[in-house]
């Protein structure tokens, strides 16, 4: 016995090679190839499988087919996947992005509303404490130059005898003309102003009478005939010109084509201006005279 892949030499034989120098003929080459190919056949023969069956091959095309239909459904599937995919977010992409800008302005205009509102709100609750305080101040202005016109004109009145003469020559021009006895009733120092600017015979000649009324203030005069009566009281007379400054339109001090109203010149006015008298043709009717009586006639010296 020998162990593999070691050759015992008692076993070697020499091993000769063919003649290859002396001819053959064709009688050995066709028995030896008859030989070969009847062995080469007979291989083959044993080899070879046998022929499928009819069901064989119909089981084998229809699996070849089932084979192939999954195989081009999977691509087809695959294919149709990822280009939908695709196609999808791009689709979906455009429009989350014109569904988000239109949800952004929709809410931005929302917020911008909402904050323009509060701000109005605001600014509402802040003017209206300023117009309370102008309107206040305003009114506040209006009373102290009344009262500033009251002022001034009572020193008028003190201080100026023509004020109290126009007053009188307005009264008498008020009345009806006519001949008739006028009772001129004036506080103490009216009654002297009077008397002494016109004296007796002059008064006699008007057939003016004066009397003595301590009830009236200085500067007012109630003038009386039989059938007239003209009230000129200096405190009406001044309201009444009050009432008239008070309601004319004020404008606006910030605007530059309305001028603010000087206090100055509604004083001015008030103590300068003379309004129209009323008709005597009542049995009483009051004078809306200023205090000074502008327009009358200047008493005699």
């Amino acid at each position: 016995m020998s162990r593999l892949g070691y050759i015992n030499p008692a076993q070697v034989e020499d091993w000769q090679l063919e003649d290859f120098d002396t001819p053959v003929t064709n009688d050995q080459h066709a028995i030896h190839g008859s030989s070969a190919s009847q062995k080469a056949a007979a291989e083959v023969a044993c080899e070879l499988p046998e022929p499928p069956t009819l069901e064989e091959l119909e089981a084998i095309q229809q699996q070849a087919w089932q084979e192939g239909f999954d195989q081009g459904k999977q691509e087809g599937l695959d294919k149709g996947l990822a280009e939908g995919r695709l196609s999808g977010a791009d689709q979906g992409l455009q429009e989350g992005l014109e569904q988000g800008r239109s949800q952004g302005i929709e809410a931005g205009e929302q917020e911008i509303q909402q904050r323009c509102l509060q701000w109005d709100n605001l600014l509402n609750e802040l003017i209206e404490p300023l117009n309370a305080v102008d309107n206040q101040v305003e009114q506040e202005l209006v009373t102290l130059a009344m009262k500033l016109a009251q002022a001034v004109v009572q020193v008028e009145l003190k201080t100026s005898e023509a004020a109290v003469l126009h007053a009188l020559q307005a009264g008498i021009a008020a009345l009806p003309q006519q001949r008739q006895q006028v009772q001129i009733c004036a506080s103490s120092e009216d009654h002297q102003l009077i008397e002494q600017s016109y004296g007796a015979d002059e008064l006699a000649k008007r057939n003016w009478q004066l009397q003595l009324e301590p009830s009236l203030s200085k500067g007012s005069l109630q003038i009386n005939t039989e059938r007239s009566q003209v009230s000129l009281l200096s405190e009406e007379r001044l309201h009444k010109v009050l009432e008239q400054f008070a309601s004319q339109p004020r404008a606006d001090v910030n605007e530059p084509q309305h001028p603010p109203v000087e206090i100055a010149d509604g004083v001015n006015d008030m103590t300068q201006s003379a309004a129209d008298l009323p008709s005597p043709s009542s049995p009483t009717s009051e004078d809306d005279t200023d205090a000074n009586g502008n327009g009358a006639e200047t008493a005699p010296e």
